[in-house]
């Protein structure tokens, strides 16, 4: 898809480690960090190797304004990667994933993005939450 019509960031971790479904994470945005989609912007997690979504009791491979989520009081969001929805965390807001050593991405899909707010515009980082 040309860039007026999708744009496909990667999300990195803070540490700059790959990430892997041995750990979990939160990725954190404010308001004003939201991805600016004119359209809908989702975050969505995918097997690196493979390419694929990654299977879940919960078949739930996405969170954002398609996928379902919910922002909190300030109008930001906290998206949780994670084996167990932990306490408090919105359904709409957790990824699950089966505690095991795989690789995985989680990339920004925004649609009809702003060009040029993208321009300036710097992607979420995962933070690992548990060693």
């Amino acid at each position: 898809m040309p860039a007026s019509e999708a744009m496909y960031p990667g999300i990195a971790t803070t540490d700059g480690a790959p990430m892997n479904a041995e750990h979990d994470y939160v990725i954190r945005m404010t308001k004003d960090q939201l991805p600016p989609a004119n359209a809908f912007w989702s975050a969505t997690l995918y097997d690196t190797k493979q390419g694929f979504f990654i299977p879940s009791k919960e078949n739930k491979y996405s969170v954002g304004e398609n996928a379902g989520m919910k922002l909190d009081e300030s109008g930001g969001i906290a998206i949780y990667i994670a084996a167990e929805r932990p306490e408090g965390v919105p359904t709409e807001n957790w990824l699950p994933i089966t505690r095991e050593n795989l690789g995985i991405d989680v990339i920004m899909r925004v649609y009809e993005p702003d060009l040029e707010k993208m321009k300036t515009w710097v992607a979420p980082k995962a933070e690992m939450l548990n060693q």
